[in-house]
């Protein structure tokens, strides 16, 4: 009996169908959503941050420099499909979150956004509540994801009419990635939370600034080679005076 039971589980494994894997991020819905739009950005925005290139080899650096010249024209382009938002094309799915300019709602129910993406060393996210009759609590999902659908960083607060009003924090690490963020009254209805929520980011990637380190430290070193060596000036004898 004990010889079957190892043989039948034995040959479960061997046959076991494979789980299919998903979009490894806490803001799956927000993801599936917005996947369709943010697909059209995960060649440009890689390039845009230097992903995957090796910036502390002269090189990588100067491909990553390249690069960043190459696609100057679609960083814009992204940031101003962004600024859009509703004009133009966010008005199915998720809202679009432009860096530097808050958007203010009210949420009876749910509400999505999708961040521009991060093209910058670090990335600052501000989320207020500012009033509504909703007396659950707003849970806010906050995920940076990858163009793999991965989080890259990820956290969850709670806002209510009589608790944590505020939330504010600076991520980094996060360039490349793409903020999605999940607003959720914790009881759906006609009550609603009022809400302010803005985002912005600062600073350059860390492997464009590496990539400027590295060229510049190659500029002095070529420079100092090629320096030569002062001549050695010989002594002068004394002349006799007669």
């Amino acid at each position: 009996m004990l010889n079957k039971m190892i043989l039948a589980t034995a040959l479960t494994a061997i046959f076991a169908v494979p789980s299919i894997s998903h979009a490894g991020t806490s803001c799956k819905s927000t993801w599936v959503k917005a996947n369709s739009k943010l697909k059209t950005f995960f060649v440009p925005v890689g390039k845009l941050v230097c992903k995957r290139v090796n910036t502390e080899d002269k090189e990588g650096a100067e491909q990553c420099i390249a690069d960043l010249e190459r696609f100057a024209a679609k960083a814009q382009e992204i940031k101003e499909e962004w600024n859009r938002g509703e004009n133009g094309s966010w008005k199915i799915g998720p809202r679009a979150l432009p860096n530097n300019r808050p958007q203010t709602g009210a949420v009876a129910t749910e509400r999505q956004f999708a961040g521009l993406p991060v093209l910058a060393g670090e990335y600052e996210l501000s989320i207020e509540r500012t009033g509504g009759k909703a007396k659950k609590d707003m849970i806010v999902k906050i995920c940076f994801v990858d163009a793999n659908g991965n989080d890259v960083a990820y956290q969850s607060v709670r806002l209510s009419k009589n608790g944590r009003k505020k939330f504010k924090k600076t991520f980094r690490g996060v360039e490349g990635t793409f903020p999605l963020i999940h607003l959720n009254n914790q009881k759906w209805g006609l009550n609603a939370h009022k809400y302010t929520i803005r985002g912005s980011a600062s600073g350059e990637p860390a492997a464009v600034r590496q990539a400027r380190q590295t060229l510049q430290a190659g500029k002095k070193a070529g420079k100092k080679a090629g320096k030569k060596p002062a001549k050695k000036m010989g002594k002068v004898k004394g002349v006799r005076r007669h």
